[in-house]
Parts: structure tokens; sequence; C-alpha cells
């Protein structure tokens, strides 16, 4: 039995620095997990090739959006009828059944939540690391608005605004806000068409987590918006196809994957052109080498329009 330990968390985060809060988090959850014998896994990745070749993989589009909306609704009534529990918010793509991603391999979690648990480390290093300093922070392709109930509790004080094109994602918004008090605002968008007249507050801070990737290539209307409207810092987590390894057999299969659901491609690759072009600032991209069975939902990349225009709300 093996198990992640700080040293691994500050060298998956890309950092050398781990909150107290982080460490607290780290010490209540199950981190242990088991290795693979090599017949295991020969096994696991003959099962990922048979999936990523049948007929079963649903490619991401924008005819899509019925089906986020009856997820979305899934979590909505489970949220209703538990008397308002945040914890009916976590998506129900979190999977606890099945390996995951580690580094360059797969492996068997002990713990029933390894993988919610472990984004749930990741998320609170990274809010606390990236938005300390903003006065409001745009959670775009909020979904049921889980990420925004952890800004909630770390800076009660600031301004959040969940965007999505789900009409059941803004009612879960609007019931947070009446039930636990935390100040935050729904508003429809729509990454393939963003609404251009959305005032921006001052001292903003953009984010995308596991939302992005929806669009394929079908980025550049919403990196234009982001653009237009100038945030002090943008902050993307989704799986990041220039980040894998092709001459990897574990991202070779995370890459076949990655493509035939159709899921972001060229993102990074057209900010670092934008950089090039000294329309933006790169702060940091970070390949956390965790994900689940298929591929890494949890690299990053933190950046910044060049010339930031502070808009008022």
């Amino acid at each position: 039995m093996n198990e992640i330990t700080l040293k691994d968390f500050t060298r998956s985060f890309g950092t050398n620095n781990i909150s107290n809060d982080c460490k607290s988090l780290i010490a209540k959850a199950d981190f242990r997990y088991e290795r693979l014998d090599d017949r295991e896994r020969d096994k696991l990745m003959l099962d990922i090739l048979k999936t990523i070749g049948g007929d079963g993989l649903i490619k991401s589009s924008q005819e899509r959006q019925p089906q986020w909306e009856k997820g979305w609704s899934e979590n909505l009534e489970c949220f209703i009828d538990s008397g308002y529990r945040i914890e009916e918010l976590v998506p129900k793509y979190m999977r606890s059944d099945r390996p995951i991603r580690l580094g360059y391999d797969y492996a068997i979690p002990h713990g029933a939540n390894f993988e919610q648990d472990y984004a749930d480390v990741f998320r609170l290093w990274l809010f606390e690391k990236y938005f300390q300093d903003v006065d409001a922070v745009y959670d775009f392709g909020c979904g049921t608005g889980y990420n925004l109930t952890m800004l909630a509790k770390l800076f009660p004080g600031k301004k959040l605004y969940g965007l999505d094109w789900a009409t059941a994602s803004q009612k879960i918004l609007v019931l947070l806000a009446k039930h636990h008090g935390m100040n935050m605002i729904a508003h429809p968008f729509d990454f393939y068409s963003p609404n251009e007249s959305l005032k921006i507050a001052d001292n903003s801070a953009f984010m995308t987590f596991a939302a992005l990737e929806q669009v394929g290539s079908d980025y550049e209307a919403f990196l234009q918006f982001v653009l237009k409207k100038s945030p002090a810092l943008c902050v993307n987590v989704e799986p990041l196809l220039e980040l894998y390894d092709e001459n990897s057999l574990v991202d070779y299969l995370a890459i076949k994957y990655h493509k035939r659901r159709n899921y972001l491609n060229g993102y990074l690759s057209r900010l670092k052109e934008l950089e090039s072009r000294g329309r933006i600032t790169i702060q940091k991209v970070q390949r956390t080498y965790f994900g689940n069975l298929y591929h890494e939902a949890y690299s990053y990349v933190v950046w910044r329009p060049r010339e930031i225009n502070r808009r008022k709300s």
C-alpha cells in the first residue's frame, strides 16, 4: 500500500507552499493507493482501448446542451430534497469505483472518495494562491456551483459570479445564496456565443474548471471575450492536450481518449501564440499528473491580458 505525501502534493501543484488548511484536508482524507501488477495493468489498458474504439463515447459539442441541463437538474433535485446539503452538488461524473491516473501510471485508490478529496485539496490550494488579491471571481461553466461554494467559504467578502448555459445551474446558485447566505450571482452564458454586454466588476478573476474542455477547438469566441473584458487574472483548470507525452503509452491512451471525446484542442498553443505577440502574459502552466481513468482534467494555466483595462459593474 502506497500513500500520497505532502511532498507529492507540492510536486503535483507546482509549489513549495501548502497552507495549514490544505494540510488539514490532506490529513482527514484517505490517500492510500495500490499499484497494479503487469497483468492487471495490461488488462486495464486493453479495456481503455476498447472503450476508445467503441461506440459508447459521446463527443463534446454545442448540441449537448440538453444533456448538461439534465445532469445539473439531477443535482438540483438532490440538493432540494436533501434540505440544501452542499455535498449534493458534487458532479455525478466524479467516480469512486475505478482506477485513477497517477504520474505515468494507474493506481487503485483505497479511499472511497479519492478523486474528490484530491480535487478538494487542489481547489483549496489554487483558490488561496490565485484569488486572494481580487475583488470578484467569475466561474464560467460553473455547473452545480460546487467550486463557488468553496470560494464563498474561503472569501465571504468577495463577489462571486456563476455563469452557465443550463438554467438548472442558475437555479442552484439562487438557492445557495438564499439558504446558505453565499454572496453569488447567476448569469446565463454560452462559450460558443459569449454575451458581450456582460458587465465585469473591477479587479476580477476569470476561472474555468473542467468546463472549457467541452468546446473542443471552438474556444476562440470565449478567448476574444476574455481579451475584450480584460480581467486581472484568468485561471483555466482543464485537460491540456499539449502537456501529454505521446511517447508514454499511458499518455498516448489519454491523447486518443481526449481527441475521441473532442475535448479542448489547441488552447494552450493559442495562448502561447498570443504571448509571443505581446497580447497576454502567461504566469504559470502546470501539469498535475493526476486524473481519472481516462485523462487528466486538473492541469492548469494562469494568464492575464498584457494591458489590463478595469471595468466597472
